[in-house]
């Protein structure tokens, strides 16, 4: 296989597993939720089968029913080749055993939380980020260097003593020394020039990592709202109303209180909530992961 995955540190590799635990889990509702779907397809066969040979409905309307409980297993087919799919991402990210299947344990849901705040979230990010604290010593080391080069800039001068003895008048001699390298003044220009060039450089990488973290914070903040606003629209007995309306039609049909065209609308309605309702939890699950690698937690 010529497939590789990328390099990844390991935050975006903590990240990586926790999206792709949530993508399987979805997955694995869906594939739950076509093989319910198929079996209340196969019921609804049988009860218009019923009423069919009760001569209260015609044949048109067992042939639909047989029409639509192939659509459920062909659904149901889908849902669990992209279940597999999930699955093996995650097996990959993992680095387990081709043979060992992994188990998925947890369900998706609506967390409780006390607020985002977005101003507390950025100073958390800044504090957090890797990238942040790793640009700032390098630019304390590249101040430092400039420091010392700028030192340089005067002469250091060299301090000595020297002794003769002129033996016609048996003198002895002793001079002190002092001397400077030339040019006396606005030396090492070049390497000062270099060194000031990349501390400013480096003060505006800093300036663009903490600009682009904020923006990260900022947009994770947002999408994390909209997910929950969105997931908040599903209160319990919502979906406990989809649940049972996907239960209850075919008893209606059967009973003559609805017809086939209702059945129908009634249950794809039901079950197009539900998997809306599974979307919006894998969406707001994701979102809860950007969230968290952005102020740099959740590995």
């Amino acid at each position: 296989n010529d497939l590789q995955m990328p390099e990844l540190d390991g935050m975006e590799v903590a990240a990586a597993i926790r999206i792709a635990f949530w993508r399987a889990l979805a997955a694995e509702q869906r594939a739950r939720l076509a093989a319910e779907a198929l079996a209340v397809a196969q019921e609804g066969v049988a009860a218009a089968q019923e009423r069919f040979e009760a001569g209260a409905a015609a044949l048109l309307e067992v042939n639909t029913a047989r029409v639509e409980a192939g659509r459920m297993a062909r659904d149901r087919y889908e849902a669990e080749r992209r279940h597999g799919e999930a699955l093996a991402d995650l097996h990959l990210l993992l680095g387990l055993d081709p043979a060992e299947v992994p188990t998925l344990q947890g369900e998706l849901r609506v967390e409780e939380h006390s607020g985002l705040e977005e101003a507390q979230l950025i100073e958390q990010a800044l504090a957090n980020r890797a990238e942040i604290a790793e640009s700032r010593r390098t630019l304390d080391a590249a101040i430092a260097q400039a420091r010392l080069t700028a030192r340089e800039r005067i002469p250091t001068p060299k301090i000595g003593v020297s002794y003769t003895r002129e033996e016609e008048s048996d003198t002895k001699i002793v001079q002190g020394l002092l001397s400077f390298d030339l040019p006396l003044f606005n030396r090492n220009q070049e390497a000062r020039g270099i060194a000031a060039a990349r501390v400013s450089q480096l003060e505006i990488e800093v300036a663009a990592t903490i600009r682009r973290v904020r923006q990260q914070v900022a947009s994770g903040v947002a999408r994390l709202r909209a997910a929950r606003s969105a997931a908040d629209a599903f209160a319990s007995d919502v979906v406990k109303a989809m649940q049972e309306n996907m239960e209850l039609g075919t008893e209606s049909y059967r009973a003559g209180k609805i017809d086939f065209l209702q059945l129908l609308l009634i249950r794809r309605q039901a079950l197009e909530a539900r998997n809306e309702h599974i979307d919006i939890l894998e969406e707001l699950s994701a979102a809860r992961v950007q969230l968290d690698r952005a102020i740099g937690v959740g590995q």
